[in-house]
């Protein structure tokens, strides 16, 4: 009996000893997660000087007025859509997508964030 004792003691001594963390699996988490407004605001911004308004872009810094914001997202829910604009942002939403297609995932995201910022700022 005294080894029984002594053998369950040991054990669980040693179970305490080499426990295994887990963790849950859930929706709490460093994942990714729905986009906030201030964080869509703030990539869009980056997406609009980066890709569509710098020296090397298809627009001047001097060019985004409240017209041309206007018209661009006027274009990018075009585009978003499938349709076709025929305007001259075409230029401007085939440097927002680069060589992919404006179906690929990628690319949609971008002109909502692009269309978030431009409709914030300009208050279309």
């Amino acid at each position: 009996m005294r080894q029984f004792v002594v053998a369950s003691a040991l054990f669980a001594a040693g179970v305490g000893l080499f426990q295994v963390s887990l963790s849950a699996s859930g929706s709490v988490g460093p994942g990714a997660g729905k986009v906030s407004p201030r964080a869509a605001y703030s990539q869009g911004k980056a997406l609009t000087f980066d890709l569509l308004v710098c020296d090397s872009c298809p627009l001047a810094k001097g060019d985004l007025d409240r017209a041309r914001a206007s018209s661009l997202a006027a274009s990018l829910v075009a585009v978003y859509d499938g349709k076709e604009t025929g305007s001259s942002d075409d230029k401007a939403v085939t440097a927002l997508c680069g060589d992919g297609a404006a179906e690929a995932e990628d690319c949609k995201l971008k002109m909502e964030l692009v269309h978030y910022f431009l409709a914030r700022r300009f208050k279309l």
